[in-house]
């Protein structure tokens, strides 16, 4: 069914007055609801206590509990049933994890870096040793025999002679 346009207009008005009328109804009754004033009651002292002093104890109890005995009442070691538990948990788990590809991100050989980081800190350290006494167990002199090395002479012959 088409409405015209007399009719939107008229649909509109009706619509419009009630809201207006709602509205005012709404405002009024509030102002009315505001205007209430109670007179101040007498106090009753029906409470033959104070519930302050009450509280207060209440708050600053100390509770002390006796210690009591130990009862083995559970045949095994509950602290072992469950790492039991969460060990059988996490080994029938199927952790799938994605494979990484090789990323070549270090310019150098850390193999090597260890090996001279090693070979460093063993040379530096400084060993002090005593003065060994001296012993004469060679039975000829090592000078003369490297002097005649280097002086191209016969050393197994001079070894020889002595």
């Amino acid at each position: 069914m088409k409405q015209n346009k007399k009719q939107k207009t008229m649909k509109t008005k009706l619509q419009t007055t009630a809201l207006i009328a709602i509205i005012t109804l709404t405002l009024t009754a509030n102002i009315f609801a505001t205007d209430f004033n109670f007179q101040e009651e007498s106090y009753i002292d029906d409470i033959p206590f104070s519930t302050e002093i009450v509280v207060n104890e209440m708050l600053t109890t100390e509770f002390d509990f006796e210690e009591e005995a130990y009862i083995k009442d559970t045949p095994f070691n509950t602290a072992e049933v469950v790492a039991n538990s969460n060990y059988t948990k996490a080994i029938n788990t199927d952790f799938e994890m994605e494979e990484e590809a090789y990323v070549d991100d270090l310019p150098f050989s850390t193999n090597k870096v260890v090996l001279n980081y090693n070979y460093t800190k063993a040379v530096s350290i400084d060993f002090q040793m005593n003065d060994e006494a001296y012993i004469n167990d060679i039975p000829f002199n090592t000078y003369t025999i490297m002097n005649s090395i280097s002086d191209n002479c016969n050393a197994d012959s001079y070894i020889a002679k002595i």
